[in-house]
């Protein structure tokens, strides 16, 4: 093999190297890119599922005490009253 053929093989060899390299370099941009992206909806989505679960601690804990409220003697929507036995009885009303 002559010094030309050789040159022309390693000038090819380094031209593919450098396009490959090129196209790397350009998938790990565009990939670390997708992923910023990925993780704002991710932060986006986390902020919002904190918020379900803290709505839905505080409708628990508002139900707890309603339900604790019926079983101390409260009233119920039909005048009936419901007793800690959870028994429910006709309210007598006073004269």
């Amino acid at each position: 093999m002559d010094m030309a053929t050789a040159s022309i093989i390693v000038a090819t060899i380094t031209a593919v190297g450098g396009i490959i390299v090129a196209v790397i370099n350009k998938f790990r941009k565009e990939n670390q890119t997708d992923h910023q992206v990925v993780m704002g909806i991710l932060h986006v989505v986390r902020k919002s599922q904190q918020r379900v679960e803290d709505k839905v601690d505080r409708v628990d804990e508002r139900l707890d005490k309603h339900l604790e409220f019926h079983l101390d003697g409260g009233v119920l929507d039909n005048e009936r009253t419901i007793h800690k036995n959870g028994i429910e009885a006709t309210r007598e009303v006073s004269s």
